[in-house]
């Protein structure tokens, strides 16, 4: 029984670690908090600062119940997104960008987002087809959201 316990608390370890790596990797890349918009509520206020505090688990916390009382609210639920990608929680990223971009197909951010997702993933034609939707998305103005996933992609390119 002893052995089992300490292989629980070696594994809970060996997790934490390996969170706090993503979260340091994904610091040193070309990743930036989400800018906050024009009418954004006070839980929006307050979900942007806990971003760019690095708290993604208390982001969570007040946008979770966010998107069950909006849940129509596409900033809201890509930024859930957002929130789990930086703690390396993927699946529920990719859940989370879904829902966004099922709401509003050419919702910038969560195009990017997703992209940069998918190339930490290791899945670059999905990030290249995620710029070709951004750029539809973006038409002739210039988005910084195509410039953020072109370098990430650049980025990913050369390290492969």
């Amino acid at each position: 029984m002893t052995m089992f316990r300490f292989g629980v608390m070696g594994l809970a370890v060996l997790s934490v670690v390996a969170i706090a790596d993503r979260a340091a990797a994904n610091d040193s890349g070309s990743y930036k908090p989400p800018e906050a918009a024009a009418g954004d509520s006070a839980g929006m206020t307050q979900a942007r600062a806990a971003i760019a505090a690095k708290d993604y688990a208390g982001a969570i916390k007040i946008l979770y119940p966010m998107s069950q009382s909006m849940p129509q609210d596409a900033d809201v639920v890509n930024l859930l997104g957002f929130s789990y990608r930086m703690l390396g929680q993927y699946p529920q990223a990719f859940i989370y960008y879904d829902k966004a971009l099922a709401i509003d197909p050419a919702h910038k951010g969560a195009l990017e987002y997703e992209g940069e997702a998918y190339l930490e993933t290791h899945q670059l034609p999905k990030a290249e087809a995620n710029l070709a939707t951004l750029k539809r998305a973006c038409g002739s103005a210039s988005c910084p959201e195509i410039a953020q996933l072109e370098s990430a992609i650049g980025k990913y390119k050369k390290q492969a």
